[in-house]
């Protein structure tokens, strides 16, 4: 655990810091080697409850709320986010005094983990990218019908109904109250420009070709598993774990992730 700062104790923190201009909530516990939890989009730090208590009995772990999410700060312009979601880890950890940490990150918070592998593989002892091969320039979904209703400032719940591929089935009435109850906690114009702003977090694969920062990929096994193939194939000595019968929204909640995280953890302690 070289060129770490720990803390002295177990201690439970529930807080913010300003991650230039931005308020960023986190909250930490436990004691141990670092570990940095980033959640998916339209997500909030609420999702790695079960993985977090589980961690917490022998590491320092930080879950964060990604700006734009969650009760961090919610910038509407697109140019407040892409690198400046890589640079709020960079800043948490400057903040708690951490010179190095395990990063882990699902979906959207995968693709920043995996950007951090690329532009600062100096403060990472490992990296774990849940459901996310990373985003790229060949991507094209940032003009997507979804964005341009969310950056119109539609609740969440419309515009995901408003932007559904053709012949997907209307949502049940139970699940349209759910979706609904959902809007109350998001900020639709601030998700629309996270998602505008994310070419600044293309991922250059040739950049990883002497990368020696152990790297775990997971990811459900009704989840497209073979995407990953470039990715495996571009990080050197990367361990790959498929989760058997879950999909990109239930993987994180299956036992076998975190048990294959803990062990991932306790491998390169």
């Amino acid at each position: 655990m070289l060129g770490l700062t720990l803390p002295a104790r177990a201690q439970s923190v529930d807080t913010t810091f300003d991650s230039n201009g931005v308020p960023i909530h986190y909250v930490a516990s436990g004691t141990g080697e670092p570990v940095v939890l980033i959640h998916g989009f339209s997500a909030d730090l609420s999702m790695w409850d079960s993985v977090r208590t589980r961690l917490s009995h022998d590491h320092h772990v930080i879950a964060m709320d990604c700006r734009g999410h969650g009760r961090s700060g919610k910038p509407h312009n697109a140019g407040a986010y892409g690198i400046e979601m890589v640079n709020d880890v960079t800043r948490l950890l400057d903040h708690l005094h951490i010179k190095k940490a395990n990063v882990v990150g699902y979906s959207m918070g995968g693709s920043i983990a995996l950007k951090l592998l690329e532009t600062h593989p100096d403060r990472l002892l490992s990296v774990t990218s849940g459901a996310s091969e990373g985003f790229r320039a060949s991507d094209d979904q940032w003009d997507s019908l979804l964005v341009k209703h969310l950056v119109a400032g539609e609740p969440l719940s419309q515009a995901m109904i408003e932007s559904a591929p053709p012949g997907m089935p209307a949502p049940s009435p139970q699940q349209r109250a759910m979706m609904s109850r959902m809007d109350s906690t998001q900020d639709s114009r601030a998700l629309g420009a996270q998602r505008v702003g994310n070419p600044g977090l293309y991922v250059d694969y040739a950049r990883f070709k002497h990368n020696r920062v152990p790297v775990l990929l997971m990811v459900g096994e009704r989840d497209h598993p073979e995407r990953f193939k470039e990715l495996q194939a571009a990080l050197p000595n990367n361990t790959f774990v498929v989760i058997p019968g879950a999909g990109h929204g239930s993987a994180v909640d299956r036992p076998e992730f975190v048990q294959a995280l803990a062990a991932f953890l306790a491998k390169h302690s």
